[in-house]
């Protein structure tokens, strides 16, 4: 599940638990470093949360993706190449994957996470993972980036720019757009029912 980022926070100094909403959606750029050759790929989509527990996030451009997920399941599909063709999809319990678990941490804040720290610097706030869920969680470190003190944000979309730093050391960079806190998103948008001519693999 090639790059499956998502992430937001709430904080103490001026932040209050409202600093992420209930549900939201956004568009999002995604840029990932490869380790290998330094240069930057970028891919473009949405993402939508609904707490606790539900997110989809999908890839438009220019690899399409779409990974789906409840308290229950979770689903990561990839289309075909060519129409006609077999697409595939990879089903398995959502208490296998670390992303809703995540999500939802954050919803009552920063302090007192038993997932990880946090030090708030002059133009970012830095969640730091305790070395016991690294693994788990695949996630070294989240950087939120600003152009002005962290402390004077009271949203999560104010932050610029948000930095992902996993254990293989791995960078990825996302951007939302089009943020809109407060959604109404129905819980169908939460599941996926494969096309026809999709393999499925369950995990």
């Amino acid at each position: 599940m090639k790059f499956l980022i998502i992430l937001l926070l709430c904080c103490s100094y001026s932040w209050s638990k409202n600093f992420i909403p209930q549900s939201f959606s956004a568009n999002f750029e995604e840029s990932i470093v490869s380790m290998a050759t330094g240069k930057v790929k970028k891919s473009y989509g949405k993402i939508e949360y609904k707490f606790p527990g539900h997110v989809r996030f999908e890839i438009t451009s220019p690899t399409p993706s779409l990974f789906v997920s409840n308290p229950q399941m979770s689903w990561y599909y990839l289309p075909p190449f060519v129409e006609g063709e077999e697409g595939q999809v990879t089903i398995q319990k959502t208490s296998k994957l670390p992303l809703t678990k995540f999500f939802d941490s954050l919803k009552n804040g920063l302090e007192g996470s038993k997932l990880f720290t946090y030090e708030l610097l002059k133009k970012s706030l830095n969640l730091k993972f305790k070395k016991e869920v690294q693994k788990e969680m695949t996630l070294k470190e989240v950087i939120f980036h600003s152009n002005s003190d962290p402390k004077n944000i009271t949203k999560m979309n104010d932050f610029e720019k948000i930095t992902l730093i996993y254990v293989d050391g791995r960078k990825v960079d996302l951007k939302f757009t089009g943020f809109k806190e407060d959604v109404s998103l129905p819980l169908t948008l939460f599941e996926f029912t494969p096309p026809a001519k999709t393999k499925v693999i369950k995990d």
